[in-house]
């Protein structure tokens, strides 16, 4: 009996019981509490510029933006890094990646960049500047938005361009040939000269070139033809008269009189002319600078005649012809006097 009072508290005992229960219940939630309220801990986000404040109990920065349902794509920026342990007043900082296009003649690249210069977007497109390439932006600008890169490849090329260099003609005189006919006596070739340009190409386009040298590596081959230049016409005998030139010349006569030529008879060179000839019809005295000695000629109103002799008063274009008598009835005239073809 007194076994089973003992197993049985006392109802003064049971209030004791219960509130020893209940003071270490609360204890317990306020120790709970207080360990809770020590983990927790402040940080500050910062993207592209603006600052959120979090408070959070997780471990490490990937653990804080999944908490805040933060994300983040391949090529953003954050600092310090995702596996990084959260302390009291971590600061995190993350810019986000955005478009550069980089044009490059016909083709596009497209990157993602959070920050960096014209020369690192270039560079990771995996596009290798030329030494003489062009940028529409200066390579050490710095990019915070989305931004257009054009490049103009440009390329440098010497080329050697053969071109035609056209025969000419050459006309020379026949005198041989009637007037009016042709001939061909050399066939023409065109020749071949080389030139070596400097082109300037951009994008494949030519936009400037620099003659370097030019060289003949066949010369052209004259075209030669050949003109007659003999006229002629019937006398009124029907003698056919072949010229290839004519004066206008003022005219007279001479015979073997004293008067006319100031030998006698008895002269050794009497009845001779300036080249040693004897006189006879036919023979004229002319200008030798004029017509040259020895010349065959047909004298209007006179005949046919050889330019053999000279005199003192037969200057320029004047003509003196032999007759056997009566030289003064030849009188003075202007006759045409034709210069032969041989």
């Amino acid at each position: 009996m007194n076994k089973l009072r003992c197993l049985v508290a006392r109802p003064r005992d049971m209030k004791k019981l219960i509130l020893a229960f209940v003071i270490v219940f609360v204890l317990s939630v306020l120790l709970g509490a207080m360990t809770a309220q020590a983990l927790v801990k402040e940080v500050s986000i910062t993207i592209d510029g603006k600052t959120f404040y979090y408070k959070t109990i997780k471990s490490t920065v990937r653990e804080v933006l999944e908490e805040n349902q933060i994300y983040l794509t391949k090529d953003d920026y954050i600092s310090p890094s995702l596996d990084s342990k959260i302390n009291e007043n971590t600061q995190i900082i993350i810019k986000r990646a955005f478009e550069v296009k980089i044009l490059v003649g016909d083709e596009e690249k497209v990157v993602y960049i959070p920050s960096g210069t014209v020369e690192d977007a270039i560079k990771k497109a995996g596009v290798v500047l030329g030494k003489l390439d062009k940028v529409n932006l200066p390579l050490s600008q710095l990019l915070d938005r989305p931004t257009v890169i054009k490049i103009t490849k440009v390329t440098e090329k010497v080329v050697v361009e053969k071109q035609k260099i056209p025969f000419s003609t050459v006309t020379k005189t026949n005198y041989n040939m009637d007037y009016g006919k042709q001939k061909v006596v050399q066939q023409g070739q065109d020749g071949i000269k080389e030139r070596r340009y400097k082109l300037i190409l951009e994008d494949g386009n030519e936009v400037e070139r620099k003659l370097l040298g030019e060289k003949i590596v066949k010369p052209p081959k004259p075209k030669i033809v050949e003109v007659g230049t003999i006229r002629w016409f019937k006398t009124s005998r029907g003698e056919v008269v072949r010229y290839r030139k004519v004066y206008t010349m003022i005219a007279t006569a001479y015979s073997l009189t004293p008067s006319d030529t100031g030998k006698s008879p008895s002269h050794p060179d009497y009845g001779r002319t300036a080249t040693g000839h004897r006189v006879r019809r036919g023979v004229v005295a002319v200008d030798p600078r004029v017509i040259p000695l020895g010349t065959r000629l047909y004298v209007e109103g006179y005949g046919f005649a050889t330019a053999l002799d000279t005199g003192s008063a037969i200057k320029g274009n004047r003509i003196d012809v032999f007759v056997e008598k009566d030289a003064y009835k030849f009188g003075v005239r202007r006759v045409k006097v034709y210069v032969l073809a041989n």
